[in-house]
């Protein structure tokens, strides 16, 4: 890596900052408590666009978790442990983190708007008890009695040395989520914002991935609570009031979603605007309102995106180049890697259905079909629009459950399982529609797919670039397919052939 790419790499932009935020404080007037609050809501933010930027799910209940977390340690150092710093911010980040995996297992059983709706019903139930249980949380007087005087051994009784010692723990976390979305979970993740019922009929458990990022999403968040809590000693009921879910989800776009700094620096965005507009008006919300309104209308990929747009006229010519290039056809090869290469043909049928029936509601689709395929054969399924003849293969891919009959491959039933585990068990499938990850580039769609039958695929830790195995068996695909040259252009540039082909 050259010199200049070390230096903009996006850990060292962001160590520079959080080195130079209290010192570009000073000159606007404000205070270095205000540079620690703008770094730890970026640090929420690197959080939250874990869950929105990397696996595109909307949640407007990570306020309960901050908030959960800042009373937790809050609690936890006033009962138990007065004077101690550093175990109630990590037993109020364990505690966030717990919270995550109950209400994420319980979220994610719905998809879309549902799934954003029952987090924010969540919300509102933890401001609810927050604000009313007064005997433990204080209600809208707060809880009082914090104190920091020490924490990893350093004191931080003043704004500055809290402010560093922060800002360190800060880095320290935002270097391992860069890790964990660098990994093969996090390539996965990629592409369950995709496309995820294409990552479901790759073999990836889908809900699986989902809970894990939100498990870890939350305990960043929870995190970022708790040191809040420290900063202001104080913790209250609106850390967790559904305007904050709101605020969260607002930094991260208008910084900019799927960036990996984007959320920092819609934190800082936000934080002065608000300080400077409310010396003016009572009515900065308003005024921040119409702003982001602009941003989502003209700009959706926020302040990062503008960036791109505004230095987009100096890299066209490379960027046409690259488009040109995707759009030729592919030149598939001869040579079949041999990985591809199965082992012996099975001794009678390969596929086996026998009274396979799929019904919805009071019409049947698919009725009592018998079907058995060889293995090393091509067989084609024949029948008028409306047969149901996509409806079989769902039945048979895992898509929906068969309601009769039985389905079996190479001796083993597999009616009823899941998509991934019916991949799992060797069967795979195409849409009739073009069906792949849009944004990832040519080379990593196939990766995705390799990656799907490695071990390695749930590691969170190691660079997906070190699967050496994965990467040569990648790389084979591309030459048995024609796209070398072509594998590092997005897959949504590629000519409509092309992509039937990928």
């Amino acid at each position: 890596m050259s010199a200049a790419r070390r230096l903009s790499h996006p850990l060292v932009l962001l160590a520079a900052a959080l080195l130079l935020l209290p010192w570009a404080m000073r000159p606007i007037g404000m205070t270095e408590g205000l540079a620690t609050e703008i770094a730890l809501f970026a640090l929420v933010g690197l959080g939250f666009n874990l869950l929105l930027g990397y696996t595109g799910l909307l949640s407007f209940g990570h306020g309960a978790f901050f908030g959960l977390a800042a009373y937790a340690a809050a609690l936890v150092q006033i009962h138990y442990l007065p004077g101690h710093v550093l175990a109630p911010i990590a037993l109020g980040t364990l505690f966030a983190a717990a919270m995550g995996l109950i209400v994420g297992f319980l979220a994610l059983r719905r998809r879309g708007v549902y799934f954003s709706l029952l987090t924010l019903a969540f919300t509102a139930l933890i401001f609810s008890v927050a604000f009313r249980w007064t005997a433990l949380t204080g209600g809208e007087n707060g809880l009082r009695g914090i104190s920091r005087r020490s924490l990893l051994g350093l004191p931080v009784e003043s704004q500055v040395a809290f402010y560093y010692v922060t800002a360190a723990g800060i880095m320290l976390v935002a270097w391992g989520l860069w890790r964990v979305v660098h990994s093969p979970l996090g390539r996965v993740l990629l592409a369950i914002r995709d496309n995820e019922r294409r990552a479901r009929f790759l073999g990836y458990p889908v809900q699986r991935y989902k809970l894990i990022a939100f498990t870890l999403s939350a305990a960043v968040t929870g995190l970022g609570g708790c040191l809040f809590t420290f900063l202001k000693v104080f913790a209250s009921a609106d850390q967790v009031h559904v305007a904050f879910s709101g605020e969260i989800v607002a930094m991260t776009i208008v910084g900019g979603m799927g960036h990996f700094l984007g959320p920092a620096l819609g934190s800082a965005f936000f934080i002065l605007f608000r300080e400077l507009l409310s010396e003016h008006t009572a009515s900065w919300q308003f005024w921040f309102g119409l702003m982001f309104m602009a941003f989502i209308l003209f700009s959706p990929s926020g302040l990062i995106g503008l960036g791109e747009r505004l230095l987009r006229p100096f890299r066209r010519r490379d960027e046409e180049a690259a488009a040109m290039a995707a759009r030729l056809t592919p030149r598939p090869g001869a040579e079949v890697p041999g990985f591809l290469h199965g082992a012996a043909p099975a001794v009678g049928p390969l596929l086996d259905c026998r009274g396979v029936s799929k019904r919805f509601g009071d019409f049947t689709a698919v009725d009592t079909v018998d079907l058995t395929l060889a293995d090393r054969r091509l067989h084609a399924l024949i029948g008028p629009n409306g047969a149901g003849k996509t409806t079989l293969f769902n039945a048979i891919s895992g898509m929906y459950p068969p309601d009769g009959g039985s389905i079996v491959i190479d001796g083993r039933r597999i009616g009823g399982l899941s998509p991934e585990r019916v991949v799992g068990q060797g069967i795979a499938r195409s849409f009739q529609i073009t069906n792949l990850f849009p944004s990832l580039t040519l080379f990593e769609n196939l990766r995705l797919g390799v990656q799907a039958r490695d071990p390695q695929r749930f590691n969170c830790w190691r660079p997906y670039s070190s699967l050496t195995r994965v990467n040569e068996e990648t790389r084979a695909l591309v030459r048995f397919l024609g796209l070398e040259g072509l594998e590092q252009g997005p897959a949504s540039s590629l000519s409509y052939g092309g992509q039937r082909l990928l």
